[in-house]
C-alpha cells in the first residue's frame, strides 16, 4: 500500500512510498512532468525510472532521489522513447542512462525531429488549449485544462533542452543486484511502442510499467500491436506483484491490468464490427466512450485516435 513520502515537495509530482526505499513520483495536475516516475534505493546505488517531459520536473525528481536515498542517482532508465519519459535525462549528469537497444535507436533517429516538431507546434497548441480551457463545452474544457500544462512545459523547456541518449543498452533483460534489493529490467515489443521496458522488484512485488499501463485514463494505442499488447498485459499479470505503477494515472494493482485488457479488446471488437458493416473510420471515430471507460481522463484526443487506429488495423485483416 502506498503512503505519501515526507520531506519532498514539488509542483510537478507527488511522491508515494511503496516500500522501504521504493517510491513512485506521481504526476500532479498542472505539473510539467506529465508521466509518472520511480525512485529505487538499490543499496549504495540509486535508480530512477523515467525522467519526465521537462528539465524543470526532472530537477525536482533528482532532488527527491537525493533526499529519499541520501545520494545522487547512479542509473536513469528510459522505459521507451516518447518525449514525456526522456526529456529530463540531461539533469542527471552523474547517472548512466539505460534503455533497450531499440529504444536507443528510436531516440537517436527521432528525438531531434520530435523536438523540432514540438518547437513549431507549441505556440499554436498552447493558444488552442487556453481557448479550450475557457470553453462552455465540458469536454473541450477538460481537454484544454488537461493539456495546457503539457504545452506550457514544452515551450518553457526549449531554452535549455538538450537531448541525452542512453549509454547502456540491453536486449531482453538487465538485472541490478544492490545490497538492499534486486531490480529487473524486462524488455517487451509491440506494447505501447516498438520497444518498452518495465522495472520489476520481486522482493517488494512492485512493477514500474511505464506506458504499458494507464490507470483511470485512456492509453495511446497508435504505436502498438493489439494482440502483442494483450500478451504483454498477461505477462505483467503473471509476475508475482501486487503494486503496478502506470506511466499515467494513480498507482494501481492487478485489477487495472484487467481493465486495460478490457479496453483493448473492446476497441478491437468494436472496430471489427464497424469494418464488417462498412462503416468508415471517420464515422467510427464519433462513437461515444463505452461506460466502463466513460470517467477516464484523456478521452480527447486519445479515444478518437485509438478508434481510428483500430479501424485501420481491422480493415487490413
Amino acid at each position: 500500500m502506498s503512503t505519501h513520502a515526507g520531506g519532498v515537495r514539488s509542483r510537478h509530482f507527488q511522491v508515494e512510498r511503496l516500500a522501504d526505499g521504493v517510491y513512485a513520483a506521481v504526476h500532479m495536475n498542472g505539473g510539467w512532468g506529465i508521466s509518472n516516475a520511480g525512485i529505487v534505493d538499490l543499496g549504495k546505488q540509486t535508480l530512477v525510472f523515467d525522467t519526465g517531459l521537462t528539465p524543470h520536473a526532472a530537477r525536482d525528481l533528482r532532488s527527491a532521489a537525493e533526499v529519499l536515498t541520501g545520494r545522487m542517482p547512479d542509473y536513469v532508465v528510459n522505459s521507451h522513447h516518447h518525449n514525456d519519459h526522456i526529456r529530463g535525462n540531461q539533469v542527471f549528469p552523474e547517472a548512466m542512462v539505460v534503455s533497450t537497444v531499440r529504444t536507443f535507436e528510436l531516440i537517436a533517429s527521432q528525438g531531434h525531429d520530435d523536438i523540432e516538431a514540438d518547437r513549431k507546434q507549441a505556440p499554436g497548441s498552447l493558444a488552442e488549449m487556453k481557448t479550450l480551457a475557457e470553453s462552455q463545452d465540458l469536454e473541450d474544457r477538460r481537454m484544454g485544462t488537461f493539456w495546457l500544462p503539457y504545452w506550457e512545459g514544452i515551450l518553457a523547456s526549449f531554452s535549455e533542452l538538450q537531448l541525452r541518449f542512453p549509454e547502456l543498452t540491453f536486449k531482453d533483460q538487465l538485472i541490478f543486484r544492490g545490497t538492499a534489493r534486486t531490480a529487473q529490467l524486462l524488455a517487451t515489443s509491440g506494447g505501447h511502442t516498438e520497444s518498452d521496458c518495465l522495472l520489476f522488484l520481486p522482493q517488494e512485488r512492485v512493477v514500474f510499467c511505464g506506458d504499458l499501463l494507464f490507470v483511470e485514463c485512456h492509453p495511446y494505442l497508435g504505436d502498438c500491436d493489439p494482440e502483442a499488447y494483450l500478451s504483454i498485459l498477461d505477462r505483467l499479470k503473471g509476475l508475482a506483484a501486487e503494486v503496478y505503477v502506470p506511466g499515467h494515472g494513480p498507482v494501481g494493482g492487478r485489477e487495472d491490468l484487467d481493465k486495460m485488457k478490457l479496453y483493448v479488446r473492446t476497441l478491437m471488437q468494436q472496430a471489427q464490427e464497424a469494418v464488417a458493416r462498412g462503416m468508415t473510420a471517420e464515422a467510427f471515430a464519433k462513437h461515444t466512450v463505452p461506460e466502463p471507460f466513460a470517467s477516464w481522463t484523456m478521452a480527447k484526443p486519445f479515444y478518437d485516435a485509438n478508434l481510428r487506429f483500430m479501424h485501420s488495423r481491422m480493415d487490413q485483416t
